[in-house]
């Protein structure tokens, strides 16, 4: 152990590491799930994009889209970027484990990897469940077809990881 890096500086730097750990083993539970059964998780990609389960406003029903391919293309990219965040994720808690004791530089510097990932995340979650899935789609209005309460809460985890990754 490094000297100049405090006992209590170490446990604090456990804190961001758990929570990127966390995240890419997440990340990996939800690539394994859409790799081994994808028809739950495309029946949610086309539910949302093709909006039959929202109330069918005119002035929001012109966004469906019903093309099977393209809700193939969509499924696929998400899962993409959930891979992005498992394999940047478990980069990151290496890099962040092989320095938990290092000096303030290089401990600043195992960080980028973090927070790529936690970026990747508020893409997947953040972007692309909310902000296109809820809002552009109104998915927000399926009882059965939404993901809101799933990802505020993803969301939520991930801005306290970044904030923790930047305070520690």
């Amino acid at each position: 152990m490094d000297a100049a890096v405090p006992a209590a500086e170490i446990v604090f730097r456990l804190i961001p590491l758990l929570l990127l750990l966390g995240t890419a083993l997440m990340g990996a539970v939800v690539c394994l799930n859409n790799i081994t059964a994808p028809g739950a998780n495309l029946a949610f990609v086309r539910h949302v994009m093709t909006m039959d389960t929202t109330n069918m406003d005119p002035g929001t029903q012109w966004r469906e889209v019903r093309s099977p391919a393209l809700h193939r293309a969509a499924f696929i990219a998400m899962l993409v970027c959930e891979i992005a965040v498992t394999v940047l994720g478990l980069l990151g808690s290496y890099f962040l484990a092989v320095n938990l004791t290092a000096a303030d530089g290089a401990w600043e510097s195992a960080k980028l990897f973090g927070y790529l990932t936690f970026l990747m995340a508020l893409v997947v979650w953040f972007l692309i469940i909310q902000v296109v899935g809820a809002e552009w789609y109104v998915s927000w209005q399926s009882e059965k077809w939404n993901a809101i309460r799933d990802s505020i809460r993803i969301n939520l985890i991930t801005i306290a990881g970044i904030i923790i990754l930047r305070l520690s």
